[in-house]
């Protein structure tokens, strides 16, 4: 468990369930992606440009990491909103044009309105410390469509931490 120094003062806002092995992480990224497990050494785009080292923990999220929780920083997720704050790209799903991203998340949502379990609800995260702000790398649209429905909360992820996250490119504007 992440300390809790007091009610007013705490710094740590994702509860820590447990630390967990990468190649945890990685079966569970495989299996939501369809990769067959088989590929023993499995690479995409996302993951390669990863800091070599990171702590990895399945944590819960809570009220007030909402917050500080943010999309990939990718061209596609420019668009959307005028930041990459998932609160901000749930907004934006409000306006009367949307895009195909926009109309994507809107489909999950409508997934997830008839069956919250009908979509893997656990993502991957990064940061630079355990404090946050934390970078969805796996995950984003389920994560937005679950936000938009008030339902994120409680949802379990993974989550790397490593200094050297705060050169990692799809970070890159996750505000430190």
């Amino acid at each position: 468990m992440l300390s809790n120094p007091s009610p007013k003062k705490r710094r740590s806002l994702i509860k820590t369930l447990r630390w967990v092995k990468e190649e945890e992480v990685w079966n569970h990224w495989k299996k939501v992606e369809g990769v067959p497990d088989e590929l023993i050494n499995w690479e995409n785009e996302v993951r390669s440009k990863l800091p070599y080292i990171l702590a990895w923990f399945r944590c819960k999220v809570e009220k007030d990491d909402v917050d500080k929780i943010y999309v990939i920083s990718s061209d596609e997720w420019r668009g959307l909103a005028q930041s990459f704050k998932l609160a901000d790209v749930v907004k934006s799903l409000e306006t009367p044009r949307l895009n195909s991203l926009a109309r994507s998340i809107l489909e999950k949502k409508k997934v997830y309105e008839q069956n919250l379990n009908a979509l893997d609800r656990v993502f991957i995260l990064v940061s630079p410390t355990v404090t946050g702000n934390y970078t969805i790398i796996e995950g984003n649209k389920r994560a937005s469509a679950l936000l938009s429905l008030k339902k994120l909360v409680g949802s379990q992820i993974y989550l790397g931490v490593s200094p050297k996250i705060r050169d990692y490119f799809w970070a890159r504007l996750t505000p430190r």
